[in-house]
């Protein structure tokens, strides 16, 4: 076995109940620690059911996932929840809307760190006060604001800064900026990919943006009908154009 790979997919089919056919077959993939892999496809391509098999929340049927050289079975709820954390479009998955920012982020330590949810001491204001402004200008003056009075680009920057605040071992990010305009969404994207850099953390990202698929990440895979259909790593992938993603991934 090869000790270097961070995840290993080996011969994954997953098929749901009251679902004629599986949505993904025979996947079989390996992730190093540093990759930034994007993952491209059309609807029902099995984009999303990947990002979905990798974070446990659909079962295996066959097949097996490696995560540090352990099925990902074998990992406690508290210790996977630390080590992969998934961010997706919808913001309700990762925030307690009727919770004020700063309410969210206390919340968001307890996964680390034992914290009082009764108060908050002025040095954790300040801390969050400074820490959220690399993600967001608008959102350190919004502590004590509900986050369901946030913009959705104010709540996308306040969760990626939640999944970064203490860096995950891998990242799964399934179209996180698909919901936002393109101003905001290229923002995120940007803040996105410097901090995997500076972090050095592993990440697979779903996305339909070309441009995107293009600009970030150092290996390209292509579903469809749950089936890889492409792959293009390193300088094959630098090389690639918008008419080829069209061509091979579509």
């Amino acid at each position: 076995m090869d000790t270097n790979h961070l995840l290993q997919i080996e011969h994954l089919q997953i098929k749901l109940p009251a679902m004629d056919r599986a949505i993904l077959q025979n996947i079989h993939y390996t992730i190093n620690p540093g990759d930034f892999v994007v993952v491209l496809g059309g609807n029902g391509s099995g984009k999303s059911s990947l990002i979905k098999a990798i974070n446990r929340t659909y079962p295996i049927s066959s097949g097996k996932i490696l995560f540090q050289q352990k099925p990902i079975a074998n990992y406690s709820q508290a210790d996977f929840a630390k080590q992969v954390i998934t961010l997706t479009q919808d913001t309700s998955h990762s925030l307690f809307n009727d919770l004020t920012v700063l309410e969210n982020c206390l919340l968001w330590e307890l996964r680390h760190e034992s914290v009082s949810l009764r108060y908050a001491t002025l040095t954790q204001r300040q801390f969050f006060h400074d820490y959220l402004a690399a993600f967001n200008a608008q959102l350190p003056e919004k502590l004590d604001t509900t986050c369901s009075r946030l913009s959705g680009g104010e709540k996308q920057a306040l969760i990626l800064a939640l999944c970064l605040r203490h860096p995950p071992t891998l990242l799964l990010l399934d179209e996180h900026t698909s919901a936002l305009d393109p101003k905001t969404g290229h923002y995120i994207m940007g803040r996105t990919h410097a901090e995997l850099i500076q972090h050095h953390i592993t990440c697979v990202m779903t996305t339909h943006d070309l441009d995107d698929a293009m600009a970030y990440g150092n290996r390209l895979l292509a579903l469809k009908e749950g089936k890889i259909v492409y792959q293009a790593d390193g300088e094959q992938k630098q090389q690639l154009k918008r008419s080829d993603l069209l061509t091979f991934c579509y």
